[in-house]
């Protein structure tokens, strides 16, 4: 027979054990959802610039010297102002030779045809020979092609003159200014420019995989941080057919509606367009229900038993609070979305 304090002992070892195993096996408490696959919405954000809709870079066809560039930036013009003029000294040495040319062929024109239509009445009384009239009427016709020709090369040269003045195509502000009085101008080379700051837009670019999700009339959201313009609702206007192929991207323009924010935009400000598009039914998940471990990401389900089993998952998009289930966790099942104690692998749990 056992002594007493041997027996005593061995009691409060066994209590104690059972004491332990009942701690290690106690349930925690968590919350649980199923997992859904559901729509979500994403944004989408683009840099741009607020630029002006009429702008235009001012240059001219002729290769010459400007004689005067009668703005400077920031001017306000109005349509048909002059805003430069090139040399035209030898276009007008040129015109005032086929004016004095035009002269002369307008009077022989005048007594050629005086004779043509002499020899046609002698002709027709046979006082005329054949060859008499074919030869006036052969000289009557260069004649008029004579004349014909000067007043085509006057048009020209008219057309000429028309391009060293360089006027405002519409009333705007100077916004640049390249080239100065002495400086050549050549063709394609701009010597101002001018813009409309009362006719603006957003222009930004996107990429190719977002192209043939956007359409013109999208409702867009537009900020403006020097304006103090926040999330103001804009329309998508335009959107380009043909990318960059360099950067696979596609120019779009935005206006803004209604908004009285507008008159403090200036172009060449700084923007950015916000574009909001439903992407595909994805599994979904909170981002606090996901279990970090080193560069593993996973996320704790139930077990037939109501144990916490870890289950490493490959994640997708990111959708602020929600991400993306690629693999891992399967429509249907049920996963622990919260709880107030940290769980553990194997650990029991009680729903609440």
């Amino acid at each position: 027979m056992l002594p007493l304090f041997v027996m005593a002992g061995l009691m409060v070892t066994s209590c104690g054990s059972g004491t332990d195993q009942q701690a290690a096996e106690s349930r925690v408490q968590v919350d649980v959802e199923t997992a859904e696959t559901r729509s979500s919405e994403s944004t989408h954000r683009f840099p741009g610039q607020v630029e002006s809709k009429n702008r235009s870079n001012l240059s001219t066809i002729l290769m010459g010297t400007l004689t005067e560039v009668l703005v400077d930036v920031g001017d306000e013009v109005r349509k048909g102002d002059i805003l430069a003029r090139v040399k035209d000294d030898q276009i007008l040495a040129q015109q005032n030779q086929l004016e004095a040319n035009k002269i002369q062929a307008e009077a022989n024109l005048e007594n050629t045809r005086k004779n043509y239509e002499r020899i046609q009445n002698l002709y027709a009384e046979e006082s005329a020979t054949s060859k008499e009239l074919d030869d006036i009427s052969t000289m009557y016709e260069i004649a008029r092609a004579n004349m014909e020709a000067l007043e085509a090369g006057l048009r020209e040269v008219d057309e000429m003159l028309g391009y060293t003045v360089i006027r405002a195509p519409f009333k705007g502000i100077v916004s640049s200014k390249y080239l100065k009085e002495g400086d050549m101008a050549t063709p394609g080379r701009p010597i101002v420019s001018i813009a409309d700051p009362d006719a603006l837009k957003i222009t930004a670019a996107v990429p190719e995989h977002i192209i043939n999700r956007v359409e013109a009339g999208l409702e867009v959201a537009v900020s403006v941080a020097s304006a103090d313009i926040h999330h103001a609702q804009a329309r998508l206007t335009s959107i380009s057919r043909v990318g960059d192929p360099a950067s696979r991207q596609y120019a779009i323009e935005a206006e803004l509606a209604g908004d009285q924010r507008i008159r403090s935009l200036k172009s060449g400000q700084f923007a950015e367009v916000s574009v909001a598009l439903e992407d595909q039914p994805a599994l979904l998940v909170p981002r606090s229900a996901l279990v970090e471990r080193g560069q593993l990401t996973g996320i704790y389900t139930l077990s037939s038993d109501q144990r916490a089993v870890l289950r490493w998952v490959r994640t997708g998009h990111d959708y602020g609070e929600d991400v993306e289930i690629v693999s891992g966790l399967a429509a249907g099942e049920s996963y622990v979305a919260g709880s107030e104690q940290p769980v553990r692998h194997g650990q029991l749990l009680s729903t609440r």
